[in-house]
């Protein structure tokens, strides 16, 4: 007799589930059609981005977005793409990907700690470096020419003796990352913390 209650209780449990999923079909199943790319549509270089299929929580269609990074790691790897710098690519990719116009896309990172040796010229970077080129080089040259702005903090460039003429074209230096990442913010740019 137990082992009929047991049955009857599984029985129900496992309808119970039945019933559920075919009420909320969407909740917990992934998009059937996601493929991921590798770069693009925006920028080349890196920022590997997913199409979504009929998201269900979109942005007004007039939003401007305006998004600001923090760049204070990375530089460790003298062979790899800072991958903070990564992400900021992919801010752009992911939103013109599932159609977002780029004019709606805005973006600043501030560098700092050890962030500054994406900013560095081949040339000054092979000084440092051992003869190594900058492997940041082109996707910092992509997001300056998709107008990112990119800001070295003063304070370090001071503390690291890094030069203006070190720096690749286009980059800005502040007194300071604090002051940077205020006035950027005080402008609508909203941190994003990874």
């Amino acid at each position: 007799m137990s082992r009929l209650k047991n049955l009857s209780h599984g029985v129900q449990a496992l309808a119970l589930v039945i019933t559920v999923a075919r009420a909320c079909p969407l909740v917990a199943q992934a998009p059937s059609s996601v493929s991921q790319q590798s770069s693009g549509p925006v920028i080349t270089a890196a920022g590997p981005s997913f199409v979504v299929q009929a998201p269900t929580f979109i942005a007004p269609s007039r939003m401007e977005m305006k998004a600001l990074f923090e760049i204070d790691a990375g530089g460790g790897d003298t062979l790899k793409v800072n991958e903070q710098l990564v992400t900021m690519a992919r801010f752009f990719n992911i939103h013109v990907r599932n159609g977002v116009a780029e004019s709606r896309l805005k973006a600043a990172a501030v560098f700092h700690g050890a962030g500054w040796t994406a900013l560095l010229s081949d040339s000054a970077f092979a000084a440092r470096f051992g003869g190594t080129l900058n492997p940041s080089r082109k996707l910092v040259q992509e997001l300056l020419a998709h107008g990112a702005q990119l800001v070295l903090c003063g304070q370090t460039a001071g503390a690291r003796s890094i030069s203006r003429s070190e720096l690749l074209p286009g980059v800005k230096v502040s007194t300071s990352a604090m002051m940077a990442m205020l006035a950027l913010q005080n402008d609508g740019y909203r941190y994003i913390p990874w």
